[in-house]
């Protein structure tokens, strides 16, 4: 239609409103994956951090551990446990009274002080089995420090009291190893960080030539009104005839009605 009628405005108007969606429609997916790529490099730095403070509060532990073991005669390193209320003092003794409350004791969920170890506390916790009611649970141990340690994830041995006595010094003993978890957790963190902050730092390349192809379909827009209004408006010349055309009917209707009147003044018949 708009070829047709020689005005290619409208025609023009959809084709900067298909450009106009389509930049928009990019600038969308654009701060989609920035906003995305910032919440990851935000969460990915916190993480870093979280661990590079665990590592810290890990290699403290292990300073005070370190400072305090010591090696027997034959290298081997020295078990120092103590259970509260429990007066003997070798391994194989303290192992059995380990599997006994193993076995025995309930903490309903709690943890609850056992002994201790170069200065930490050992703790226990009882954990439910099911659902069903029945009261069955597994005792799980740890020794806390500024976090908690665990070896054989909690469990001690119940075959082997000296393997059960050993389970706390072992536990303290892998430190080390824990901390070099977090060391390459966190080197493979980091190598994503670069990318997400580049992503992150990004800007939009194309919010000029958005901004003036909005101009410009607002300025064609004002066009496309004024020719529209102009369109409704009737002509000049055209009110004028219509203004002459109304009056000589008037003036026609008067002089013919004239004659009449006076022909039926004078009496005389027509």
């Amino acid at each position: 239609m708009a070829i047709l009628s020689g005005n290619t405005d409208l025609l023009d108007k959809a084709k900067l409103e298909k450009k106009i969606a389509a930049l928009e429609g990019e600038r969308k997916s654009f701060n989609k994956a920035r906003n995305e790529s910032t919440w990851k490099l935000e969460s990915k730095q916190a993480e870093i951090e979280q661990n590079e403070g665990d590592i810290a509060k890990l290699q403290a532990d292990f300073d005070k551990h370190k400072s305090q073991r010591k090696l027997d005669g034959d290298g081997n390193l020295v078990n120092p446990i103590r259970l509260d209320g429990f007066k003997p003092t070798d391994e194989e003794s303290i192992g059995k009274q380990l599997q006994k409350i193993a076995k025995e004791k309930d903490t309903k969920g709690e943890y609850r002080r056992v002994g201790e170890i170069h200065g930490f506390t050992i703790l226990m916790r009882s954990e439910p089995l099911d659902n069903d009611g029945l009261g069955m649970f597994q005792n799980k141990f740890c020794v806390e420090g500024n976090l908690k340690y665990k070896y054989n994830n909690g469990f001690i041995a119940l075959s082997d009291p000296i393997a059960a006595a050993r389970n706390f010094i072992n536990s303290l003993e892998r430190i080390p190893q824990t901390i070099e978890q977090y060391k390459e957790k966190n080197a493979v963190i980091a190598k994503d960080i670069p990318l997400l902050k580049e992503i992150a730092n990004k800007q939009w390349k194309k919010e000029d030539e958005l901004k003036g192809l909005k101009s410009e379909l607002a300025a064609l827009d004002r066009k496309i009104q004024l020719e529209l209004a102009k369109d409704k408006e009737p002509e000049h010349g055209e009110q004028q005839e219509k203004v002459a055309n109304g009056t000589d009917g008037i003036e026609s209707a008067q002089v013919k009605e004239t004659p009449s009147k006076e022909a039926k003044s004078s009496g005389l018949h027509i």
